[in-house]
């Protein structure tokens, strides 16, 4: 059995070290929650095949919103000449576009590891063949464009 001196002493050393390995447990568990620009894209791409406007509007920044309906009224590769009024409008008429081949290529939304520079990031689309830029808004990532642009 150990002495009295020598069991004060480990039972002082116990009690730092729990506090460490609660707080290195606590520290672990609240990373960064905010999707990541991979996720961001993903969810945006693999959105549109399946035509949910709103998944896919929630991850574009309101210049981007713009930027789409733009692009759609130019006459575009693919889908041609749309006109909407929303993102939203836009998102639907779009799919409703797509051919099934296309749906198919989108649909699992994989994309290609993000080049970050500071609070920009790029993502290779890879079935799309297209890069989608973002920017860190409000510590989350948004679609700023990119796969809008011929």
């Amino acid at each position: 059995m150990p002495s009295a001196s020598r069991r004060d002493s480990l039972a002082a050393m116990r009690a730092p070290l729990l506090a460490t390995l609660v707080l290195a447990a606590l520290v672990a568990g609240c990373g960064d929650s905010a999707p990541s620009p991979e996720s961001v894209t993903s969810a945006a791409v693999s959105g549109l095949s399946k035509g949910d406007e709103k998944k896919v509007c929630a991850q574009l920044t309101e210049p981007a919103k713009r930027k789409l309906l733009a692009v759609l009224a130019d006459d575009p590769p693919i889908v041609g000449t749309i006109k909407a009024t929303s993102c939203e409008d836009a998102v639907v008429k779009v799919h409703a576009r797509l051919t099934e081949p296309i749906r198919a290529v989108l649909e699992d939304g994989e994309v290609d590891e993000a080049r970050i520079t500071g609070d920009k990031a790029v993502v290779h689309v890879t079935g799309a063949g297209t890069d989608v830029e973002l920017q860190k808004v409000d510590d989350a990532w948004k679609i700023t464009g990119g796969i809008f642009e011929r």
